[in-house]
Parts: C-alpha cells; structure tokens; sequence
C-alpha cells in the first residue's frame, strides 16, 4: 500500500495553479513593485521623548501643569553648552543672563517657536550641584509644545549660531533631548542603506555557499528585493492613513526582519525544488511538488510571526503599539511574496539555480527518480549518498539521528540542553534598564560632547533635573516651609543640589520660574549625581516620589499637593509601562502562537513544549545580552525597551522555526513511525534552517553598523537568540522534547506515527 500524500488535495492544487501561472505572478509582482515606489509615499519615522510616555502618566500632567502655573516647564527640549575650563568673565555671564532676558520680552526675532530661555552659569562656584566656578553656561531654550523635534533641534542650532558662535563664547554645543533625537534619526539615516548593502551582500554569501550555485542567491534576493519595494511603501501609506507615528528605530529592524524572512522562506522553496530535481523530476513536476508541500509550512510560519508581532497591540506605549501592526504588515507581505513569487521562480528557471551545484546534484537525477515512483517518493537525502564522500557523511548523520532518537539519549540531551540554557538565562537577574538618549550617541557628537561639558561644570543631572511641584492657596507665603522642604531634598540620597523658590536672582526673566506669579504653586529643580535618564536616578526618583509625602509633612506645609516631573520621571513611568505591558503581551502572545500551532499540528501538547522551548532560549539569549554589555562592556543599563522588542521577536520566529521543524517531522510520521520520522526529517530540514538561521542573523547582527546604543543591543540579543534557536533548540532540544513526549504529543491528532 502507498503512503498517503504529505499533503492534502488543496495544497496541491495550489501547486499546480501557481507554477502554471509562474510567468504571470513574476510579472505582476515586478509591477506591483513599481507601482507602490512611484505611487506610495517612503517611510518617514518620527518621534519624541514624550511619545514614549503612556497618556494619563502623572510625570506628563505634572509638565502640563507647570505649564499652565508657570508657563514653562523646567525641563528644557534643548540646551546650548558653553565652557571655558579656565573660567568665564562675568561680562560673558551677565550677557547671557540679558539675552535671555530679551527673548523673554519677545526682543529676539528670527528664531522660530522659542518661548523662553533661561542661563545658568556656575558662577563662583554658587549653583546647587557645581563641581567648579565660573567655568561653564548652560542656556535652557524652551519651545512651543507643537513644535516637532526636528524644528525644535534646528531653531536651538540656530540659537547657538546667532548668539554663541564668537571665539570668547567657547560654545561646546547644542544638547538636550530635541538634539539627541535629531541626531539619531539622521544616524540611522545614514547608516541605513549600508546596513540594507551589507545584508544583501550577507544573504547573497551565505545562500550561495549552501546551494554552491549563483542562481539560488540571486532568486532569493529578487524575492527579498520585491518584498522590500512593496512592504515598506505600503506600510507607509498605511500608517499615514492611520495617523500612526513610526519612531525612527522602527524602520532598520523592520528592514532587517523583512529581508530575514523573506530570504529564510525562499531557502526552504529552494531546497526542497532542489531536492525533488535531484530525485529525477521534471522541472514543472518538481516546481509543484516543492510549491504544494512547503507553502502550507511557510504559509503557517507566516501567520504565526505575524500574529506573534502583532501581539503589540495590547501594549500601553503608542510607539511600541504601532511596532506590532508595522512588523506584521511586513511579514504577511513578505510571506505572500515567498508562497508565489518563489514559486514562480524555480519553476521558470528549474535547474538553472542551483548550477553548477555540488557533485551530487549531477549525477543523482535519473535512477532516483525512477525508483522514486516505487517507495513514494525517495528522500533527499538518499541521493546525494551515493556519491562518494557524501555516502559517508549521509550515513553518518543517519546514524547519528537514529541514536538521538531513543529515549535515553533525547532525555539526556533534552537536560543538557536546559541546564544550559537555564545557566545563561541567569544574567536576567543583574538587568537594569534605563533610557540614555543622549548617551546612546557616539562619544564624538554634539550632543555627548555638550552633555559631558555640562555634567563637568555642574552635575550629570543638570540638563535634565526632576520639577517637584508644591500646588497650594497661597503657598508661597509659606516661605520657611518651602525652605525645609528645600533641604529635605537635597539631602536625598544621590541629589547634586537643589534649586527652590530662593535661589534665583530676582531678575524679571526669572522671578515667575520658581514660585508662580499667581502665588499659588511653587517648585523645585533637583538635580542628580548620575546620568538623569539611567537606571540609578530613575530607581531615585521612584524613591523621592515615595517619600514626598513625609517629606512634605516633615517640612510643615500645610493645605498643598505635589506632583513630580521630568525627564527621569516620564522615563521611569516607560519603563514602569513596559514592565506592566510586558505579563499582558505575555499572555497574548503565547496564546495566539500556541492556537496557531495546535491548529497546524493538528495536536494540543506539542505546542505547548514547543512554546516552552521559544521562551527558554529567549531567556537565554537576554541573559547573555545583559552579561556582555552590563558585565563585559560596563554599560549600566540596557536601553528599555529593547528587552521587550527583542522578546516579541524572538518567540515569534522561534516559533516560526518550530514550524519548519515539527511539521517535517510531521510529515514524515505520517508515513512511519514517530522516532523513525525524527530521525529522518531533522537530518533533512537541518541544513536549510541552519542557512536560514545564518542568514537571518547576520541581518540582525549588521543592525550594529549603526552606531547606536540600542541597535547594539538588539543585534547582540537577536544574533545570541537566533544562533541559540537554530544549534540548540531546534537542532536537539525540539527533537528529544518530541521523541520523550512521544505519542502523548501528537494528541488528538490521529495520523501522526501510526504506521508499522
């Protein structure tokens, strides 16, 4: 009796309609690729600090606030920096101190948007916070909230050109967080067509060393190259029809996975087409056959992906929010391309793409293919063992597999295999996060090379201090309590100094910027020892937020509330944000995957196995992230949001692999038996998910060219948890899981294993 077919009447239909239409679908992809770049608008990412920040936060009511009461907030979009290391002259300081007063009598014309400026110098060394005397002036420049980051950046520049650009000004530079943004953006900017070239390149080697042809590469980067011209103009379109911000990180990871997949599913056409012309097939016979039995796979790795991203919807953060439907648009259309467009392009070209191939490819094709018939059909890898040197190496995996199939051996490397990954996981306990914008930068920028020149005149914190708002009938009448409330934060642990209601000449550019003119809501400006958005001042300010209310008691004020604002403040209620989103996500995620695959196995405990194998190497791949860059590198922080990007991505193509992996597997045990189907199926699928892995990786790993922090960070997680994921997970850990679950595993499904 016959095997039954791999797949059903409908994937094989697919397969003949597809190849019969090969010339047609190329065609009409080529014009879609035209059409959506001459028709469709680019991708322009934008973005803000604030956007970061869920809506309703109580740091953001607490800016809005001061706004209203002091009609600015004390933090300050951008910041010009002038030091001179062997001191200021006091004329320099006080014509600062009257340029601002001219801007705030709107005598400064030519400079769009500004609303204020404030000068601080560390004039004798009398500042809360100076670390010397008369050595450095900062000038807080205040825009109108409507302003974009890019204009507010441009008009602060400007500023530092117009009024600070002669020799005894010894400007340093512009800083703040409208500068750091506007630097990166254009970092990525610029680095992002070297990061697309080197991907290519990447890909184009790799794919090219596994089928040791020219053809195979240059399909898979036509695939690559179609779905990069229409996902990226069709994203655009929809998020400007939505109204959704893309931030500027978004777009080098969306390019990276979007090149990634498309070349990992076009690998498994490839090898599977080049497999069936190995065996004896026609062109046209094998087209459809490697069309009908990979499409439902990557069909359902697709979905699962996309549905894995997706999960980013339930997320608080608008940002990350939009990441979700972003990526999954990407990937869908990445995974239309690869179930038509690949097709179509090995049953045009057939054995054109894999020429000249290995020695085996040549001399397999017509006995193999005349048993084929035979046995069913003759397994890939039976042909290229009779060809010398690979007879060996196919008998040797063989062997190898069949022993990793008893029971003994898979429970053994299955305990390896998680005691390893548990011991790498456990970086996860030293991990910090924090946001450091401006520190993200190169050490060479603007904006660094400011922001040290301030820290070393003042204190790290002092571009950024946290506002603690007093809001009270009358409080400023409450003088001696506003000055023990004073000294009651300055001696919190890790505060600099502190500006309160007292410490401000009285100049009239300056007499409203403490205590309200209405009388009814003073403030203070505390300023931290350590970087404003790193993880030390953030933990603080949680600390000072859930002090106040003694504090405030303890000084004797009377009738007030407080709020606390600031950059480290909306950077701690992000982090706070994403760590709450993360269980939600969490959730979600894992039961959209795990609904995905139990309907592609046709079975409800091997998906939960498979997902609990996702996870671990996720956990693995992020504590060995944190060792490198908190342990090795000395960073004191990862950049928050990484983590959580990187765990969305990493579960989803996890389990992506899980169902290249397992549903080989499942194919094969619906000819013979479940331990008989391992050992012959992961042999087979190895080399074509290590190739895809490989190339996958490198994409991410070239996210590093660009000189961020952040991409750093994701391109050591990504490559850790992809090279993790294809040697370890899938490789053993997925195949002992199921030769020790066994049957168990395959329930309810009925036709997984039967056979004698």
């Amino acid at each position: 009796m016959p095997p039954p077919p791999a797949v059903g009447f409908h994937w094989r239909a697919y397969g003949a309609v597809v190849v019969a239409l090969r010339l047609p679908l190329l065609l009409a992809w080529v014009a879609a690729a035209a059409a959506a770049t001459i028709f469709l608008p680019p991708l322009t990412p934008s973005g803000s600090v604030t956007g970061l920040v869920p809506a309703g936060a109580p740091a953001l009511q607490a800016e809005a606030q001061a706004s209203r009461l002091f009609g600015l907030p004390l933090a300050a979009q951008a910041d010009v920096v002038q030091r001179d290391p062997r001191g200021f002259s006091l004329q320099t300081q006080v014509q600062a101190a009257r340029l601002a007063l001219a801007v705030d009598r709107g005598q400064v014309p030519g400079i769009l948007g500004l609303a204020g400026a404030l000068p601080v110098a560390n004039t004798a060394g009398l500042f809360p916070g100076s670390r010397e005397r008369s050595t450095t002036i900062i000038t807080y420049l205040f825009f109108h909230p409507d302003m974009s980051v890019a204009a507010q950046a441009a008009e602060a520049s400007a500023f530092a050109r117009r009024f600070d650009a002669a020799p005894q000004d010894h400007l340093v530079g512009v800083t703040g967080p409208a500068p750091a943004e506007e630097a990166q953006a254009a970092l990525i900017l610029r680095y992002l067509p070297w990061v697309e070239l080197a991907t290519l390149l990447a890909i184009g080697l790799i794919v090219g060393i596994y089928f040791r042809a020219l053809g195979a590469p240059l399909a898979t980067l036509s695939c690559a190259a179609i779905a990069y011209l229409v996902a990226v103009r069709v994203v655009a379109w929809a998020a400007r029809r939505a109204g959704v911000v893309v931030a500027p990180d978004v777009e080098p990871v969306l390019v990276v996975l979007l090149l990634g997949v498309t070349t990992d599913y076009s690998v498994f056409f490839l090898a599977g087409m080049r497999s069936r012309l190995a065996e004896g097939l026609s062109r046209s016979a094998a087209a459809r056959q490697t069309t009908a039995e990979y499409a439902p796979i990557i069909a359902t790795a697709g979905l699962v992906v996309a549905a894995g991203v997706a999960s980013l919807l339930v997320a608080r953060l608008g940002p990350l929010r939009a990441f979700g439907p972003v990526l999954a648009v990407t990937v869908l259309i990445a995974m239309v391309v690869a179930i038509t467009l690949a097709p179509a392009l090995i049953a045009i070209f057939g054995r054109l793409l894999f020429l000249p191939g290995p020695a085996w490819f040549g001399q397999g094709g017509g006995a193999a293919g005349r048993a084929a018939p035979a046995r069913g059909r003759a397994a890939p890898a039976a042909v290229p063992a009779r060809v010398g040197a690979a007879l060996r190496a196919g008998r040797w995996r063989e062997w190898s597999a069949r022993m990793a199939t008893t029971r003994a051996v898979a429970l053994l490397v299955a305990a390896l295999c998680v005691v390893g990954l548990l011991v790498a996981a456990s970086g996860l306990r030293q991990m910090r996060l924090g946001y450091p914008l401006v520190l993200a930068l190169p050490a060479s920028s603007q904006p660094v090379q400011a922001d040290n020149a301030a820290a070393a005149g003042f204190a790290p914190g002092i571009l950024s201090p946290t506002e603690v708002l007093v809001i009270g009938k009358g409080v400023a009448l409450q003088g001696p309590a506003l000055a023990r409330l004073q000294q009651a934060l300055a001696r919190q642990s890790g505060v600099a100094g502190v500006v309160g209601p007292t410490d401000l000449p009285s100049l009239e550019s300056s007499a409203h910027i403490m205590v309200a003119r209405s009388g009814n809501a003073a403030r203070y400006a505390v300023i931290e020892r350590t970087d404003a958005l790193g993880p030390a001042a953030i933990d603080r300010v949680r600390t000072l937020r859930h002090n106040l209310p003694s504090l405030v008691a303890a000084a004797g004020l009377r009738g007030v509330r407080f709020e606390v604002g600031g950059e480290t403040a909306l950077a701690g209620e992000a982090i706070d944000a994403t760590q709450a989103d993360l269980g939600r996500i969490a959730v979600t995620i894992a039961a959209v995957i795990a609904v995905l695959l139990a309907v592609f196995l046709g079975a409800v405990v091997a998906p939960l196995y498979l997902l609990a194998a996702s996870v671990l190497a996720l956990l693995s791949a992020l504590g060995l992230t944190v060792w490198v860059f908190q342990g090795l590198l000395g960073y004191p922080s990862l950049v928050y949001y990484v983590p959580f990007v990187v765990a969305v991505l990493l579960v989803s193509l996890g389990s992506d692999y899980n169902v290249f992996v397992v549903g080989r597997i499942w194919e094969e045990a619906r000819r013979q038996p479940l331990r008989e189907a391992v050992a012959v199926a992961v042999p087979r699928a190895s080399r074509a998910i290590t190739t895809a892995g490989l190339a996958l990786a490198a994409g991410f790993g070239l996210l590093a060219l660009v000189p961020l922090q952040q991409f750093r960070e994701i391109a050591v997680a990504m490559v850790t948890g992809i090279v993790i994921d294809t040697f370890i997970v899938r490789s053993l850990l997925v195949p002992s899981l199921v030769v020790l679950f066994g049957r168990v595993g395959t329930w309810p499904h009925r036709g997984i294993g039967n056979r004698a």
